[in-house]
């Protein structure tokens, strides 16, 4: 869909290091919406547009929008007890003092019913008023990680409407929740119990079962219309867009042209990208490759208050490199600094040759088990790169422990070492994930102590049978495991393997999809299938949301030098 064009933006420049674009200045804007206002810019088609931010000819690649997400929060004292019961409530202002959203802080056991009481059970209650179909949010995200908090609201009449438990951060509770009719609810805060959370009686301090849980605790409570903003930005296709989110806003979404989800973040996702990348980080933060030309929009919500911002969009380096990169399959093992890969330090690790006899084969079959997993590879990572991918100018040199010089330690030469021993958990591990591919030298790992196991979901003897072509499934197999690495390297997050499409990017988990075992559940059959890099959810560890474009990532991030 196209985007609106908004109000005018307040820019002022000010000095950031290695911009790409006319000048060298991070844009600043600020949102065009009032602090206390909501549904100016709450959608794709009411963007705000950063006009001058981007990659092109006279447009700067980094920018900073000052916003804020209505209500604003306002501090307030933590209440006295007794406040365990809807008459002894808690005043927050919310609906009378002219406030939408308060902050404080309590403690659980404290008070006549607390551990120096008669241990029945401390709550807290809070007294809102709100208007109907207005949202309230309870949240105790960022009370100590040792309290175990239950939220819930009652109506004036004692009735619960709802509760949570642990749905925020650790063992923090969020509530939201679309109030029904105007008039006062009451937000109730409580240590979990197994006998019973909440008081018997909501107007009756005393009526607690006992067995809560007590602590320090921090609550925001809201009750106002959902505010989200929304700002539009025009990107080229492989441009790298990284965002991080500061202060009010919690979420922080990218959509696509189209208006589809792309992808969303609460938390901070870029801790294994390089230190040298050029991505912006944050508490809350995301990096995306555009599959195409064209404005894309960026949301902020999940908050309240005032937030910064933080957009940058980059081009891939391989395409300003001195060389195009090189990848280098390293199957001999030998001497393997591990400590890029979260190990410890040098190890000897033993080569594709001692697992050969694992699965069944022979010294004499290890060429061909080579050949195999190297010609997968180089379909993988670069044929269909090329052939299918939106990147017209791939270009990436595969290397072998066989057929070439170890030249890994010079310019724009990645591995990946397929070996054991090396003593660290995961089946693969990557030395980065680094979306625009902004270091060129690291490591890789693949394990064959897990792959060559007598059996277990990951070990390939799982899937082999007297029907199977060995020399092809073992190659197939490892050919994927080393692809899937390489995404890695170059800037892919892991998808969802519990989703009904297998991908090269798929993080552990359905194994016999990333081997490309067929329907007949043996590998190195007539039905095994060809995984391929592609389009794909997110996997749920990686704290993302959206559909991830794993072809389009690579391609990028394997680009032929512009030089």
């Amino acid at each position: 869909m196209l985007l609106a064009a908004s109000a005018v933006v307040v820019a002022v420049a000010v000095s950031v290091q290695g911009a790409s674009a006319a000048t060298t200045e991070t844009k600043q804007y600020t949102e065009s919406e009032a602090a206390t206002a909501a549904g100016r810019n709450d959608s794709s088609s009411s963007a705000q547009r950063l006009y001058g931010f981007g990659t092109g000819y006279w447009k700067e690649p980094a920018a900073t929008v000052h916003g804020t997400l209505s209500p604003s929060l306002v501090e307030i004292a933590a209440s006295t007890e007794d406040d365990g019961a809807i008459p002894l409530a808690a005043a927050t202002g919310i609906g009378t003092d002219g406030r939408g959203a308060i902050t404080t802080t309590g403690q659980l056991g404290d008070g006549p019913h607390g551990t120096l009481g008669d241990r029945k059970g401390d709550f807290d209650f809070y007294k809102v008023t709100g208007a109907a179909g207005h949202t309230l949010t309870v949240s105790t995200d960022g009370s100590a990680t040792s309290t175990n908090t239950v939220v819930g609201v009652y109506d004036a009449a004692g009735q619960l409407l709802a509760s949570d438990d642990d749905s925020g951060v650790g063992a923090a509770s969020k509530l939201v929740f679309q109030l029904p009719a105007a008039g006062d609810y009451y937000v109730a805060v409580a240590g979990k119990s197994p006998a019973g959370t909440f008081p018997t009686d909501p107007s009756n301090s005393g009526s607690g079962v006992g067995g809560h849980d007590t602590g320090a605790y921090k609550v925001l409570i809201a009750a106002a219309p959902v505010d989200k903003d929304f700002y539009a930005v025009q990107l080229a296709k492989g441009d790298v867009l990284s965002g991080s989110l500061t202060a009010g806003g919690k979420r922080v979404s990218v959509y696509r042209p189209n208006g589809t989800l792309a992808v969303s973040s609460a938390q901070n996702v870029t801790a294994r990208v390089p230190a040298s990348s050029p991505l912006s980080r944050g508490p809350v933060d995301f990096a995306y490759v555009a599959e195409q030309a064209g404005w894309y929009a960026v949301s902020v919500t999940d908050g309240f208050g005032s937030y910064d911002l933080t957009l940058r969009a980059s081009r891939s380096s391989t395409e300003t490199a001195a060389t195009s990169q090189t990848i280098f399959l390293d199957f001999d093992g030998g001497e393997t600094d591990l400590a890029p890969l979260g190990g410890s330090g040098v190890r000897q690790l033993t080569g594709l040759s001692a697992f050969l006899g694992n699965w069944g084969l022979t010294a004499a079959d290890e060429s061909r088990v080579l050949s195999k997993a190297v010609a997968v590879v180089t379909e993988n990572a670069k044929t269909d790169l090329k052939n299918k991918g939106l990147n017209p100018n791939v270009d990436v040199k595969i290397r072998n422990s066989r057929d070439d010089a170890d030249n890994f330690g010079t310019a724009n030469v990645s591995r990946v070492v397929v070996g054991g021993g090396s003593g660290i958990g995961p089946v693969g591990s990557a030395q980065s994930i680094d979306p625009g591919n902004f270091v060129h030298e690291e490591t890789a790992l693949v394990q064959l102590d897990r792959v060559g196991a007598a059996g277990g979901v990951i070990s390939f003897n799982t899937y082999l049978t007297a029907d199977s072509n060995r020399i092809a499934f073992v190659g197939q197999a490892l050919g994927n495991l080393v692809s899937r690495e390489i995404g890695h390297l170059v800037g892919n997050y892991d998808t969802d393997p519990t989703s009904p499409v297998a991908s090269l990017m798929d993080a552990d988990g359905n194994f016999p999809g990333l081997y490309g075992v067929g329907a007949d559940g043996i590998g190195g059959t007539a039905d095994d299938v060809d995984v391929d890099f592609g389009k794909d959810s997110y996997a749920p560890a990686t704290g993302l949301t959206g559909t991830q474009d794993t072809l389009n990532v690579a391609a990028w991030g394997l680009s032929k030098p512009c030089n």
